[in-house]
């Protein structure tokens, strides 16, 4: 507490060098952070982008082979010059696991010509709500559909051989069966449903950083990295500045800036620093989220790409936390694993040991030389950010983009459309930019 009063002080008290003044300062540099200041800039505002890793970029992480120089992503486009290019298809396909016995199953769930007339008949319904695709454009009272767990919605509209495919393609969503389709819908969207027919795109050297490293270049010297919020002060009135204190690499620094953007996930945990409001609290603490992790490792023994199944549960959907896939790339093994709820590091390192240890036991591949050497991990969660099916029913959301512009304040990134970047970009030109641009031309004029 001491901290936070000492650093809520007055303009009088940082020298000039250390004062940075903007239209908008934006909270964190990960997609939709790193796209709006873009987009602002191209309308003629100035920024600064307050991040607090080394890089921009938020999830889109690429490893560097030290050996090779070869690039594996663990994871804005022409105007960058990044050259893209299709990713190659997968000739031999992955055999199926049990993660918790370490067992080859004996099933064959991706039936392609199956799996593409379910996704034809999910999009007759999915477009049954095309307000969807633009935000969370509800009318109350909610759809019925819209409430439905992913399970019960296959079920009734004949799409079981939808849901398979589904928990493995789209990763992060746990447990994928229980999940309400409001949330399917978001993710599983027209643009997915348009990747399956394509092949994906990946820059020309297998490098995602590249296209945030073009961006950083572009935005500088107006971002701020290795940053943290101390304190801010967001007045309730636009005729007066937001303050954000920022610790900096080089010291403390005091931002005053017309408006504000937050986009880091709204839990409660993540926004310290923040002078939340008693509205902005009590909605932001009805989030839980899932935790959604990567991780590249030399050494496995594997000699075989896996995917996760459970020829014991509905659809050979296994129950989670564990791996989605343990992939071979490069002679090395990628691993995705997914978790209901957020796991710290160290308690997915080992759960990935154990089940990696299960495979390497059941098909004979432990001879006691291989002992797995972590390259890489990626921490992804917060991943999904969900509320429940009552608090949807009550107008959630409806409350939740009410904050939109108050105390000068807006909010993009996930939780307010879906996981997809792509999206998040549409996003930000149709909704988020339209609302900043009108709000900065009121302007606010006291310091």
């Amino acid at each position: 507490m001491l901290d936070l009063i000492k650093h809520r002080r007055g303009l009088k008290d940082f020298s000039p060098s250390d004062v940075i003044e903007r239209d908008v300062v934006i909270i964190g540099g990960g997609s939709s952070g790193t796209y709006s200041a873009v987009r602002l800039r191209d309308h003629g505002k100035s920024v600064i982008v307050v991040e607090k890793k080394g890089h921009l970029g938020g999830h889109a992480e690429t490893w560097i082979n030290p050996l090779t120089n070869y690039t594996i992503d663990g994871g804005l486009l022409s105007r960058f010059n990044v050259s893209l290019i299709s990713l190659p298809s997968v000739e031999v396909g992955p055999k199926y696991v049990d993660f918790s016995t370490g067992m080859v199953l004996d099933i064959q769930p991706d039936d392609r010509d199956a799996f593409a007339a379910a996704l034809k008949l999910y999009a007759i319904q999915l477009n049954r709500y095309p307000e969807l695709q633009r935000s969370f454009n509800l009318t109350y009272p909610v759809q019925t559909d819209l409430l439905l767990s992913f399970q019960d919605f296959v079920v009734k509209y004949k799409l079981e051989k939808l849901a398979f495919n589904t928990f493995i393609t789209n990763q992060g969503y746990t447990p994928i069966l229980d999940i309400s389709m409001l949330y399917i819908f978001k993710y599983l969207n027209a643009d997915q449903l348009l990747g399956y027919n394509t092949s994906p795109l990946t820059t020309e050297r297998h490098n995602i950083q590249e296209l945030y490293a073009k961006a950083t270049d572009l935005l500088s010297p107006d971002v701020l990295l290795n940053s943290e919020i101390i304190a801010m002060e967001r007045p309730y009135t636009n005729q007066q500045r937001v303050r954000v204190t920022v610790k900096t690499p080089d010291g403390i620094k005091l931002i005053i800036a017309k408006k504000m953007l937050s986009t880091p996930p709204p839990l409660l945990t993540l926004l310290k620093g923040y002078d939340l409001s008693e509205k902005e609290t009590g909605l932001f603490k009805r989030f839980f989220a899932n935790g959604y992790y990567s991780a590249i490792l030399n050494n496995t023994g594997l000699n075989m790409s896996l995917n996760a199944g459970d020829s014991a549960k509905p659809f050979y959907v296994p129950a989670l936390p564990g791996p989605y896939t343990m992939t071979l790339n490069q002679g090395l093994t990628q691993v995705y694993y997914g978790s209901p709820h957020v796991l710290s590091e160290n308690e997915v390192k080992a759960d990935i040991l154990n089940r990696l240890r299960l495979v390497q036991q059941a098909q004979g591949l432990e001879d006691g030389t291989a002992q797995p050497e972590w390259l890489a991990f990626y921490n992804h969660a917060p991943f999904n950010l969900m509320v429940s099916d009552e608090d949807i029913r009550s107008g959630f959301y409806k409350r939740l983009f009410d904050l939109q512009g108050e105390r000068n304040t807006f909010y993009n990134g996930a939780a307010w459309h879906t996981q997809d970047s792509s999206a998040l970009w549409q996003f930000t030109d149709d909704y988020i930019l339209p609302l900043l641009l009108e709000a900065l031309k009121e302007g606010s004029v006291l310091r």
